[in-house]
């Protein structure tokens, strides 16, 4: 029954407008295709746009469609070709559409994509990938970070500002804000730099990769998973510069640096739930004074 799904030119049209038959419903929801059909028909009745009368429409196509003996050929292939026309670029228009999801100031979630590979995308990041037909395209584009635990298959990468980061069932950790950094917890990764001049990097567990300008770095690390995810940032070394930069990734808070060096280096922890114990841990143990005024806390040393 189902080869009418293959060349019958009127089968979506009949399955959207709810006249097909029982059994050609039955085997058409056995197929692959029918859950994302049946989605993208869902989600196109949610966008807002000028009103159009599905029903109409649909008996204009379907009318469009049937053989009219009486009109010569070449205008019922251009009916059919007119119909069929229509029909594709609806669809084409949600197929090629991306979602978008992005976290707030301290908010974190997990995201399951349809292959079962989890994002957990940190405190105000945001990630976007292809919202149908996973598997054809399997992109993701992240700004800020995100740690990603990816089933086995081909073809998984993510885009960020600095590169690509190809993958192969694995788990790792991308920050990408002032500096970028690629942290990979299992398995295996490849980086690869916008700058297709410079060579690709293969990263294994504990292997880790920091680019700051334009200055990359090749370190190694011990840690199970990141700090983040602990609920805690954790910093060796760090300019004090990256440091307000985290503390704004959680708290909803303004820094006036002028009378401070912000390159200065801090080693240390700070805890996510509150701002007055993050700013005791961070900038008493280097001396830094800091009072609040009209919501910016003013630095001094």
């Amino acid at each position: 029954m189902m080869e009418n799904y293959d060349t019958d030119e009127t089968f979506l049209a009949r399955w959207i407008a709810g006249e097909l038959s029982e059994e050609e419903l039955i085997a058409f929801k056995k197929t692959e295709a029918y859950k994302q059909y049946k989605l993208i028909n869902e989600e196109s009745r949610q966008l807002s746009g000028p009103d159009i009368d599905v029903e109409a429409a649909l008996q204009s196509v379907k009318q469009k469609l049937e053989p009219k003996p009486s009109k010569p050929k070449t205008i019922r292939l251009w009916q059919t070709i007119s119909a069929a026309a229509i029909l594709i670029i609806s669809l084409g228009l949600f197929l090629n559409s991306s979602k978008t999801i992005s976290n707030g100031i301290g908010e974190t979630q997990t995201i399951v994509l349809e292959d079962g590979s989890e994002v957990n995308l940190n405190a105000n990041s945001s990630v976007v990938f292809k919202r149908f037909f996973w598997s054809n395209d399997k992109t993701v584009n992240l700004t800020g970070e995100a740690y990603f635990t990816v089933t086995k298959g081909d073809g998984f990468k993510v885009e960020t500002s600095k590169g690509t980061v190809k993958v192969l069932g694995t788990e790792f950790n991308i920050k990408d804000r002032t500096n970028f950094e690629l942290k990979c917890y299992e398995g295996k990764v490849e980086f690869s730099q916008n700058n297709k001049q410079l060579p690709s990097r293969i990263l294994t567990r504990g292997m880790q990769i920091s680019i700051e300008n334009s200055d990359v770095k090749d370190v190694t690390f011990n840690e199970d998973e990141p700090s983040w995810k602990k609920g805690f940032s954790k910093f060796e070394e760090q300019p004090l510069y990256l440091v307000l930069e985290e503390l704004t990734q959680y708290f909803d808070v303004t820094f006036n640096t002028k009378n401070v060096n912000v390159d200065r280096l801090f080693s240390g922890s700070f805890d996510h739930k509150n701002i007055d114990i993050a700013l005791k841990a961070t900038l008493v143990p280097m001396g830094i004074k800091y009072k609040l005024e009209q919501n910016v806390y003013i630095l001094s040393e």
